[in-house]
C-alpha cells in the first residue's frame, strides 16, 4: 500500500516538476525524509527520481528543439564536478545542519518562484558574451555542489540563471532539465554506495516519474501556462519550508 501511495504521489508530482524545468528532489527529500526518518535514503530515492523525470521530459524538450547545448554543456560539466564535492560533505555533516540548510533554500527558492525578481531585476541587463561562460563555469560548479550535498538537481537555481540570459521561461525550462538530468547522475553515483534499494519501491516510482514527465513536459509545451504553474509551485515550497520550520521549535 505505501509502494501505491508513493506512486501515485510521484506521478503527480512529476507532471508539475517537468513542465517548469525540475526534477523534483527539492520536493522529494522533504517528503521521503517525513516518511522514513532516514535523510540519505531521502536525497539518493530523490536523485533518481531526479533522473528519470528529467530524462523523460529531455526527450520531448530535444525532439521540439528547446535544448541550447552551448549553455548546458558546459554547464553540465562544471556540475556532475561540484556534485562530488557536495556529496563528500553529505557523509560527514551533522544531519540538523542539512535539514536547516534545505529549509532555507525552500523558502528562497518560493520566493523566486513566487515573484520572479531575478528576472524582472535583470531583464534590460543581459549577461553576453565570454562572461556568460565565464558565469555558468562557476555557477555551474556552486549547483553540482549543493546539489550532492542535499540531493536536488538544480533546477530550482538554473532556470533563474537562463532567465538572466535572455531565455524565454520554455527554453529556460528545457535545457535547466538537461542539465538536471547529468548533475543528477553525478550526485547519485556519489551517494548509492551507501543505499540499499527496495526494487519494487525504485520500479514504481521510476516507471510514475517517466509516464508524469512525459505528460507534464508534453503540456508544458502545447497546453499550459508554465509561468502560473512556476507561482504554484513556490507556494507549495513555501509551506513545506514551514512544515520542516516547526519540526526544529
Amino acid at each position: 500500500m505505501q509502494t501505491i501511495f508513493f506512486a501515485v504521489i510521484v506521478f503527480f508530482a512529476s507532471i508539475l516538476f517537468s513542465m517548469i524545468g525540475l526534477g523534483g528532489a527539492i520536493f522529494y527529500v522533504p517528503f521521503f525524509y517525513w516518511v522514513t526518518g532516514d535523510f540519505i535514503f531521502s536525497i539518493t530515492i530523490a536523485l533518481l527520481l531526479n533522473i528519470v523525470t528529467s530524462a523523460s521530459a529531455a526527450i520531448t524538450y530535444i525532439r521540439k528543439k528547446l535544448v541550447d547545448f552551448k549553455i548546458a554543456i558546459p554547464f553540465i560539466i562544471a556540475s556532475m564536478t561540484g556534485a562530488q564535492i557536495g556529496a563528500y560533505f553529505t557523509q560527514i555533516a551533522p544531519v540538523e545542519l542539512l535539514l536547516g540548510m534545505l529549509t532555507m533554500l525552500m523558502f528562497i527558492v518560493g520566493e523566486e518562484m513566487i515573484f520572479s525578481r531575478i528576472r524582472f531585476m535583470y531583464q534590460e541587463k543581459e549577461i553576453k558574451g565570454q562572461e556568460k561562460y565565464i558565469f555558468v563555469t562557476m555557477f555551474g560548479f556552486l549547483v553540482g555542489s549543493i546539489s550532492g550535498m542535499l540531493g536536488i538537481g538544480g533546477g530550482t537555481f538554473i532556470v533563474p540563471l537562463l532567465l538572466i540570459f535572455g531565455f524565454g521561461i520554455k527554453r529556460a525550462a528545457a535545457s535547466s532539465g538537461f542539465i538536471v538530468l547529468f548533475t543528477s547522475i553525478s550526485a547519485f553515483a556519489a551517494h548509492v554506495a551507501s543505499w540499499t534499494p527496495d526494487i519494487n519501491l525504485i520500479a514504481a516510482v521510476s516507471v510514475s516519474s517517466f509516464l508524469g514527465a512525459q505528460l507534464g513536459s508534453y503540456l508544458m509545451h502545447n497546453k499550459i501556462n508554465a509561468e502560473t504553474l512556476q507561482k504554484i509551485f513556490g507556494i507549495v515550497l513555501w509551506l513545506m519550508a514551514i512544515r520542516m520550520l516547526t519540526d526544529f521549535l
